[in-house]
């Protein structure tokens, strides 16, 4: 004699099996941003340190993929996130809304290195940079931006003339363009855009005489309907910071980058950021990097 069961029954069964020999179904991951070309690489330092934090509770909480959630608009993407429906992670820049509407893990992912900005430009106009002496003279000047992007809500408050343009790539056709004068981006951005479109723009160059700071943390942010996600990668992220790992793969991916710009022979220009919610561990001083420790 034998036993008929039922299809369905044989799949739970053998689910069930399978659990108790901790065979389980790795939890997929689907974050944003996506890079944008073959060229973009903005990304990988983000995309690594979260599979490295999600390793770090891998024993715990079982194995994972990850998988970029494809190209789409920030502002699109969040909105996917909010609905709990094809990304389930995403890292940028908080706002209040944003940490109203999803869960913020309130770690300085790049440690706020993007606050600190150079600025990409034309060759020829370094003298007109290099003469700057104030604040003031800089808002003379136009700056580009990325027409979605939370700094051009950063730029306009703080009284700057802004230029946007509708995608990453299309600024540097814009800047070669003259369509404005300066491209602001992250000391961990610049070096790496000029080298790998120098070619292609051979009029680019990296100034070499301002900084400018605002507070401009970026965070991971999960769906409200996936708060246990939230609490691993938080949990990930304090094992990285307590055994070392966080500060290694900050240096291993930006040491170099920091020390090409010559941040203490520049002059610090300093403006606010309206978009800063009150929540920022600003008082954490291990999250934060200074450059002029």
């Amino acid at each position: 004699m034998y036993m008929r069961i039922s299809l369905k029954a044989y799949i739970g069964l053998l689910v069930f099996c399978m659990s108790l020999l901790g065979w389980t179904e790795p939890l997929q991951i689907t974050y944003f941003p996506a890079p944008e070309s073959k060229d973009d690489t903005r990304f990988d330092y983000a995309t690594q340190l979260l599979r490295m934090a999600l390793k770090k509770t891998a024993a715990s909480d079982g194995p994972f993929k990850m998988k970029p959630g494809g190209k789409m608009n920030v502002g699109r993407a969040f909105q996917f996130l909010e609905e709990g429906r094809i990304v389930n992670v995403g890292w940028s820049s908080p706002t209040q809304e944003r940490e109203e509407k999803f869960i913020p893990i309130l770690i300085p992912i790049n440690k706020g290195l993007l606050g600190y900005r150079v600025f990409l430009i034309k060759k020829k106009n370094r003298g007109k940079f290099s003469s700057i002496s104030t604040l003031q003279e800089l808002k003379k000047l136009k700056v580009g931006q990325g027409h979605v992007w939370n700094d051009v809500k950063v730029f306009k408050a703080n009284d700057f003339k802004v230029v946007t343009g509708p995608d990453y790539e299309g600024l540097f056709e814009m800047l070669s363009a003259e369509r404005f004068d300066y491209f602001s981006r992250g000391i961990n951005e610049a070096p790496k855009e000029y080298e790998e479109r120098k070619d292609k723009f051979p009029s680019l160059f990296i100034e070499q005489s301002i900084l400018l700071y605002y507070p401009w943390p970026k965070y991971f942010f999960t769906s409200k309907k996936t708060p246990e996600l939230a609490e691993r990668i938080q949990r990930g992220l304090r094992i990285m910071i307590k055994d070392g790992s966080f500060e290694q793969h900050f240096l291993k991916h930006h040491k170099q980058d920091i020390e090409r710009v010559n941040l203490k022979d520049r002059k610090l220009f300093k403006i606010h950021n309206p978009l800063l919610p009150a929540t920022a561990p600003v008082d954490q001083k291990e999250l934060w990097f200074d450059p002029f420790l």
